[in-house]
């Protein structure tokens, strides 16, 4: 009977300490942040759940409503799980998107860096436009990163990312291109990955939509998409970073994200994951002379004028 117990602790011994690292790194990925859908702080790769988040795949029916007048270049409403377009307004037209090429950038340093890898901020990424507030030589995580490039719109972010990647910029930036490639897009394409406004620097609402429904199934990008505001430091804390996301839709119900845009020639753009009833729609609003009422305005449409059955 002693060697059964004996033999009992041992493997409960083994067990514990098999998990050990995996508790441990859930306790090293915790990061302040406020404002997830349900005001918890998550661990690193949890996904955030609101209600209605639980998909139903019914074929949308529309009631004949009238859909609202925007002014937005280019627009639509799609619903993701059932892969249906609810709403499209020049929808292939190539326009300038801003700030939401930073879902691509994203996605692509997602797609290369670990969540715990150091990166430091070089001088040449401290560039004009909006910023999280980097210092030359200040050493970061990649997670925190990400919350200043989708939070705050970083653009000092976007260009240390892409800078620490291998081959720099123009590497990095070739990635994207290659993504859009990879995705079928052929209305878009990069030349920075901040959004600066350039000729060569466009999208569509169709492509835009693709990305971001891809980007969304991230759990992390999924996370700080829908986050409010989040605290981040550097590696040695002797910087610290108050960030707020300046997405002012993510105080309606069940809005989860995505990103905001706006340059002078891109004008207003938005693009926002919603979750309600059960139904996961994605609206882009491009080129916009105020895009969270027109997105809001299409959200309250959608629900109005279309039934699932």
């Amino acid at each position: 009977m002693p060697i059964v117990y004996a033999l009992a602790i041992l493997l409960v011994s083994i067990t514990v300490l098999l998990g050990l690292p995996q508790a441990l790194d859930v306790a090293q990925t915790q990061i302040v942040a406020k404002g997830l859908p349900n005001n918890t702080v998550y661990a690193q790769n949890d996904r955030p759940q609101v209600a209605g988040t639980k998909r139903v795949n019914l074929t949308p029916q529309s009631l004949g409503l009238e859909a609202p007048v925007i002014s937005a270049t280019a627009a639509l409403v799609k619903d993701l799980d059932a892969d249906f377009l609810l709403f499209v307004k020049d929808p292939n037209k190539r326009v300038p998107i801003a700030s939401t090429t930073k879902i691509m950038t994203a996605l692509v340093a997602a797609n290369y860096y670990q969540a715990d890898d150091s990166l430091t901020v070089p001088k040449s990424a401290l560039v004009e436009g909006s910023n999280m507030g980097l210092e030359e030589g200040e050493k970061l995580t990649f997670r925190s990163l990400l919350y200043g490039l989708l939070l705050n719109s970083g653009n000092d972010a976007a260009y240390t990312l892409a800078k620490n990647y291998p081959g720099g910029v123009s590497t990095f930036v070739q990635e994207m291109n290659q993504q859009s490639l990879k995705l079928g897009l052929i209305n878009t394409f990069f030349d920075n990955p901040a959004g600066f406004d350039s000729p060569s620097h466009f999208s569509s609402a169709f492509d835009l939509a693709k990305i971001s429904a891809i980007a969304s199934e991230n759990p992390t990008l999924a996370r700080i998409f829908a986050t409010k505001e989040a605290t981040v430091a550097s590696s040695d804390n002797s910087q610290v970073h108050f960030l707020k996301n300046l997405n002012r839709l993510l105080d309606l119900p069940g809005v989860l994200g995505v990103k905001t845009g706006t340059t002078p020639a891109a004008k207003e753009n938005l693009v926002t994951l919603l979750a309600r009833d059960g139904h996961r729609i994605l609206i882009v609003v491009l080129g916009s002379d105020d895009r969270f009422g027109e997105t809001q305005s299409l959200i309250n449409w959608t629900f109005d004028n279309f039934i699932w059955e």
